[in-house]
């Protein structure tokens, strides 16, 4: 532990300098800061080691450019300030056309082969691209197609609806014109029926709906003298106290001859109506 803190602390004391931040030490933060310095140096050592190879190329790089200008100069009698601006362009495009190839020389045979690969690469490419395009349109040509065939079946089921509905609204229009006609061939009529029982000198006290109530009323009225008859059948059972009695009598006979009086002028009511007239002619 104490080997672990004192490698951090040196660690972080060459990468931070004086302005260490702060940081709790305990044993699981020890650890994490052991392995994230390792991490760190590892890449260090990494990062040096591709350094020193890189500067090992370019001594390397420096060598055969030094050699192939004394070849160039040996051979030719050319060095690189003797080309004109228009050829030194040239050059550096053939400099950087090989780099962008990736060729391992400048030769005629490298060109074309590195082309022949580029182009057989960008058909690949265009064909893995066009494939892609062509499934996606085939996935929605596919939607479309049975978004179609959807929309196709909901207005065959939407036309099948519109015939039932006219049908049946039809159907109703019939109805409603037959209803109309019965309703004005009924109101006609039941003019005609007025004006026949406005002739005959009709009583609109003994219509039907007067006749119920006047039925309704001698209903009530028998319910009544049913109530006073065993109301006066209670008194007959009593012990007979003449004087009491005579008066109980009286009073009843005089209730009853007003039920009765009662029950004669409604059923008078009842009969004398209309004459013997055929209302439905």
């Amino acid at each position: 532990m104490d080997s672990k803190a004192a490698k951090v602390s040196m660690w972080l004391a060459k990468i931070f300098g004086d302005q260490i931040p702060f940081y709790e030490v305990n044993p699981w933060s020890m650890d994490i800061l052991y392995r994230l310095m390792e991490r760190n140096e590892t890449r260090d050592r990494d990062a040096m080691h591709l350094i020193e190879d890189m500067k090992q190329k370019t001594v390397e790089y420096k060598s055969d450019a030094d050699y192939m200008q004394d070849f160039i100069m040996e051979t030719v009698g050319l060095s690189s300030t003797s080309f004109s601006s228009n050829g030194s362009s040239c050059l550096k495009s053939l400099v950087n056309s090989s780099l962008a190839l990736d060729l391992k020389d400048t030769s005629q045979t490298s060109f074309v082969l590195a082309i022949n690969d580029l182009a057989s690469d960008r058909t690949a490419a265009e064909i893995a691209s066009q494939t892609v395009i062509i499934s996606d349109l085939s996935k929605k040509l596919t939607q479309t197609i049975n978004l179609e065939k959807s929309l196709e079946k909901d207005l065959l089921d939407t036309d099948s609806q519109l015939i039932s509905a006219k049908a049946k609204a039809e159907c109703k229009k019939q109805n409603a014109d037959f209803f109309t006609k019965k309703m004005n061939e009924w109101s006609q009529l039941s003019r005609s029926l007025e004006s026949d029982l406005k002739q005959v000198g009709f009583d609109a006290s003994l219509d039907h709906h007067s006749l119920v109530e006047l039925s309704e009323r001698l209903e009530n009225v028998k319910k009544e003298v049913e109530s006073l008859n065993a109301k006066l059948k209670s008194y007959l059972d009593l012990t007979p106290n003449f004087y009491s009695a005579k008066v109980k009598i009286e009073e009843t006979k005089l209730e009853l001859n007003k039920v009765d009086r009662l029950l004669s002028e409604k059923m008078d009511n009842l009969r004398c109506g209309l004459p013997e007239v055929n209302l439905l002619k």
